[in-house]
């Protein structure tokens, strides 16, 4: 059933609206009904946007152009997905990973505040947890990240909140475990980097004993998570992902089954920064109606395939 916003074809904005889940999401809403506005540094290479702007989320320049172009439309939502998402990055450059995830998103919690939007969903990350917690990770874990992006996350989390109760904003603070599926052959995440290893584009090393545990949730699973978030007018913090976690070698194994080849990686130390293990509580996220039903090798297959095709459609 598709929620009154989407009969009245309001304004959705979605920044990072070009990238892996920001344009999995733009093609659901449109679907739905939606008008959808991109703000992103790169242009959608799909076609479901009706407003595309040009630039980076931690300049207020780019939020005037937004505005400018939705001036007296009626804007429901803004999803946030732009950001700096590259750990290791983060840890070489805390300045730019601090403009972009913070500042710009300082911009966009502004730019929904003076313009009467009723929701924010905002794309955040276990990783704002970091190895202090034992056991499963939830909502009510102490806040403890291990790197800059984390940092940022959490308080762009704290942000989120402070709008809410200050302004009466519904804030969805969505704590995301590894997404992967169609759509992310460009990525720099596990699941593509094997894919590109398997197909001789680059080399592939497995950080510490490979028995870190990670949860990956399926692109399909998290757009629909993020979309009845919305509907649901949702405010606070929740985890989402598969509820299911796998090692880092099990991955590999399940990787090779996929594409029929096994695969013998080359093991390196571990990285400063890198969660020891990430399984997660999904208590808040059931009861709101979020599922992932998405199994991980259905999951891997259809990115393989997605990958394939990718590749075949550059080498063309």
């Amino acid at each position: 059933m598709e929620s009154a916003v989407h009969e009245q074809a309001e304004w959705i904005v979605i920044t990072g609206g070009s990238g892996f889940i920001g344009s999995a999401v733009a093609r659901e809403l449109r679907g739905r009904g939606a008008r959808v506005a991109i703000v992103d540094r790169v242009a959608p290479r799909h076609q479901d946007v009706d407003c595309f702007v040009k630039g980076s989320i931690e300049h207020e320049s780019t939020w005037v152009r937004l505005a400018t172009e939705l001036a007296g439309q009626p804007v429901h939502a803004l999803y946030h997905f732009a950001a700096r998402t590259s750990v290791l990055q983060s840890v070489n450059d805390p300045q730019d990973v601090f403009e972009s995830n913070l500042v710009g998103y300082q911009h966009a919690l502004e730019f929904a505040r003076l313009h009467g939007l009723a929701n924010v969903l905002f794309a955040s990350t276990n990783a704002v947890v970091g190895a202090g917690t034992t056991g499963f990770v939830s909502e009510s874990s102490p806040l403890a990240p291990l790197t800059p992006y984390g940092a940022t996350k959490a308080a762009g989390e704290m942000l989120g909140h402070a709008y809410a109760a200050s302004y009466g904003l519904k804030v969805a603070s969505v704590r995301l475990t590894n997404v992967y599926g169609p759509g992310m052959w460009h990525k720099d995440s596990i699941v593509p980097r094997l894919f590109r290893h398997v197909v001789g584009l680059t080399e592939m090393t497995v950080y510490g004993d490979g028995e870190q545990v990670r949860d990956f949730v399926f692109i399909d699973d998290v757009v629909d998570a993020f979309v009845r978030l919305d509907e649901q007018g949702f405010s606070g913090t929740v985890a989402f992902g598969a509820g299911a976690s796998v090692s880092v070698n099990e991955l590999v194994d399940l990787v090779g089954d996929v594409v029929g080849t096994a695969l013998r990686l080359r093991h390196v130390p571990p990285k400063s920064g890198e969660m020891p293990g990430v399984a997660v509580d999904l208590s808040r996220a059931r009861s709101l109606g979020l599922k992932a039903p998405t199994e991980l090798a259905k999951g891997l297959r259809l990115a393989w395939e997605d990958f394939q095709a990718e590749q075949g459609r550059v080498a063309g």
